[in-house]
């Protein structure tokens, strides 16, 4: 059975937003700023405002951006995977994380993280069967997220102080 997951919501972004979106085929060009670590654990931070790019607004709500704006793809999941629990939105993630998750079927989605950490796959590209399980993985390493679910806008649980059960950020254990 196919649950359509629609996210109404948006408490990332306010409604002055321009632009969220971008092709998947871009590069990824962007803005970025180097901060503290005390501020992000990478020490880069996302400064391209609402510039079109794959790497943008790290850690934000991109499923319901891109839904609210009409502007870019749409997306059927969407995430980033961070250094710590609880990054800020912006604060850049980790690149090179593959993301794996397996739906009810047992197909195996997997997408990659970019230079900000950010990993998505487009709407009706693959369509993900509720609910899935979700892996990262990297070289021998893995981590695994216990609980199946059924949202696949991993920002709406994994926020910087974690909601409905999540306690933060998607993290890769060091």
């Amino acid at each position: 059975m196919r649950i359509q997951v629609v996210v109404l919501a948006v408490f990332f972004f306010s409604s002055s937003l321009i632009s969220c979106g971008h092709d998947e085929d871009e590069d990824e060009v962007g803005s970025s700023a180097v901060v503290p670590v005390e501020e992000c654990a990478s020490a880069l931070k996302w400064t391209g405002g609402n510039a079109e790019s794959p790497l943008m607004h790290p850690g934000g709500d991109c499923i319901a951006c891109h839904a609210k704006e009409g502007d870019g793809p749409n997306y059927e999941v969407a995430g980033t995977v961070y250094q710590a629990l609880a990054e800020s939105t912006d604060c850049y993630g980790l690149e090179g994380i593959t993301v794996e998750l397996t739906d009810a079927e047992g197909t195996v989605h997997t997408m990659t993280t970019n230079a900000s950490g950010n990993f998505f796959a487009k709407s009706g590209k693959s369509s993900i069967v509720m609910p899935y399980t979700a892996r990262l993985v990297m070289g021998d390493k893995e981590a695994k997220m216990v609980t199946p679910q059924s949202i696949a806008n991993c920002a709406e649980c994994h926020t910087a102080k974690g909601a409905a059960g999540a306690s933060g950020r998607i993290v890769w254990p060091h």
